[in-house]
């Protein structure tokens, strides 16, 4: 993961090349007094962390040396090692506007999703359809060769944009996407069928979910 200290926050950034997770917090304490503009932290040491720090509302304090940064509270001082090297560029990934704006119930949308997964798991991708209809409707679908298809309709709060989008991702990564999101409704937005697209809470701009959609033709 890629922590990154600028204009007052720390961006957190983790990628696997198919789907991308940004969080953006405030810090109270200025930033050009950091020691570091970015730095590499190993996934298994923060997926180790947020296990520790599940049941906490505690601040925590940062520090980072040369080859190391530590996570403190009142009661917990966690160390890990930092990578080498640059983490890759992720900017250009994210796109700056969108052609289609979803908004959704969070936990409809995630239940939809789930149920559809079920059938896609015969797929090796997990590969499952969006489809935005007239009147608010979204189709969530999916289709195995051995078994046949399944498709549930649920209703948007609202959608934007007047372009019919049909779009093919991995339902494992949508899933593991609604799921942190701790609202009752969700913005996604979309700039095209084969392009990536974007998750996020409907009041928080700080967090952000990226997934790649799938060529299925």
């Amino acid at each position: 993961m890629n922590l990154k200290a600028e204009n007052d926050h720390l961006h957190f950034i983790a990628t696997d090349s198919h789907r991308l997770a940004a969080n953006k917090l405030p810090v109270n304490h200025e930033i050009s007094s950091f020691p570091f503009e970015q730095v590499v932290i190993p996934g298994k040491s923060l997926n180790e962390l947020s296990k520790i720090l599940e049941d906490t509302e505690d601040k925590i304090q940062i520090s980072i040396s040369e080859n190391q940064i530590a996570f403190q509270s009142h009661h917990l001082y966690f160390v890990s090692r930092l990578l080498d090297g640059k983490y890759p560029e992720t900017s250009r990934l994210i796109p700056e506007e969108s052609k289609t704006v979803l908004y959704v119930d969070t936990k409809t949308l995630l239940q939809a999703v789930d149920r559809a997964s079920l059938l896609a798991k015969d797929n090796h991708n997990n590969v499952i359809r969006l489809q935005t209809k007239e009147q608010q409707i979204v189709e969530i679908s999916s289709n195995s060769p051995e078994i046949g298809k399944v498709e549930e309709e649920i209703e948007a709060e609202k959608i934007e944009g007047g372009e019919e989008l049909k779009i093919s991702f991995s339902s494992k990564y949508m899933i593991d996407a609604l799921k942190i999101m701790e609202t009752d409704q969700v913005k996604i937005e979309f700039t095209g069928a084969m392009r990536p697209f974007i998750i996020k809470p409907t009041d928080n701009d700080q967090i952000l979910q990226l997934i790649l959609p799938v060529r299925t033709f």
